[in-house]
């Protein structure tokens, strides 16, 4: 009786885990599927030219966020949702970038920036806050900063905290790897000296923060582009010129594939100018 008693003690333990095991597969399985599906709508996004699809990277931005809400470790589903949602502002906003004539700060841009830059932020500042050291989360905070600002106007807030907070999200890119998506705390540092009024407007320093950022990735359309039109700004026409002309050599890659187009229409629009 007591070998009968101990074998079905045995025996229900073994049975609840046979049953458990199909479940809990079950259950990775979907996830993976899930992840997999939000990746796909991420590269789909990304390969599609201009504004086409760009609407993917908001829903794979929904499943992304969707799986960190029932993760037990959700910080880079976190991170990843908002590089998307970061994505599809910068597709949508060409980046955000600079040009001759100034910002792109317009009433359509600032719209996209206002309905999406909060959930970005959000997002970003969630995951950095779990990995303070990660360059990854400490680029998406400073991007999504910067695009949840500039709905407000960040350069009219340059004089303020607001400023003082960008600059201060650049440099932690900056520190953490100043090498990270192809010298982009250099980039956004530059750039910000370059729209920010006076006294804070400083060209001089930002050409050597954008020179810095070139010396990273030569190859980099944004890179040469933010050069050319620093050099532009400052009246060095024959830099701007070159620069321009390095813009158009450059092969697209990494977060520049979002707005390279308009890198490349602009390029040739100042070259026709000079």
């Amino acid at each position: 009786a007591g070998c009968v008693k101990m074998r079905r003690c045995f025996v229900v333990p073994l049975v609840w885990c046979s049953l458990l095991v199909p479940t809990v597969t079950r259950a990775a399985a979907s996830r993976l599927e899930r992840r997999l599906k939000a990746e796909a709508l991420f590269r789909s996004a990304r390969s599609s030219k201009g504004s086409k699809n760009s609407k993917k990277y908001l829903d794979s931005a929904d499943v992304f966020e969707e799986l960190a809400m029932t993760s037990e470790t959700p910080v880079e589903e976190t991170l990843r949702a908002a590089e998307a949602v970061i994505a599809f502002m910068r597709k949508e906003t060409r980046g955000n970038t600079i040009t001759i004539d100034g910002c792109l700060d317009t009433p359509g841009h600032k719209r996209i920036w206002r309905a999406h830059g909060p959930r970005a932020l959000k997002l970003a500042r969630s995951a950095l806050n779990e990995r303070p050291q990660d360059v990854r989360c400490a680029a998406a905070y400073a991007d999504a900063f910067m695009f949840e600002g500039s709905a407000k106007g960040l350069v009219k807030q340059a004089l303020t905290g607001a400023g003082a907070k960008f600059k201060e999200n650049a440099l932690r890119v900056q520190r953490l790897d100043p090498t990270f998506d192809a010298g982009v705390g250099y980039t956004l540092e530059g750039c910000f000296y370059i729209v920010a009024p006076w006294p804070v407007k400083n060209p001089q320093k930002a050409m050597a923060l954008l020179k810095r950022a070139v010396h990273v990735a030569p190859h980099s359309r944004r890179n040469r582009y933010t050069l050319a039109v620093c050099s532009y700004i400052t009246g060095d026409l024959d830099l701007a010129k070159s620069e321009f002309q390095a813009t158009l050599k450059c092969r697209p890659s990494g977060n520049d594939v979002d707005f390279a187009d308009f890198l490349e229409h602009e390029a040739h629009r100042v070259l026709s100018l000079l």
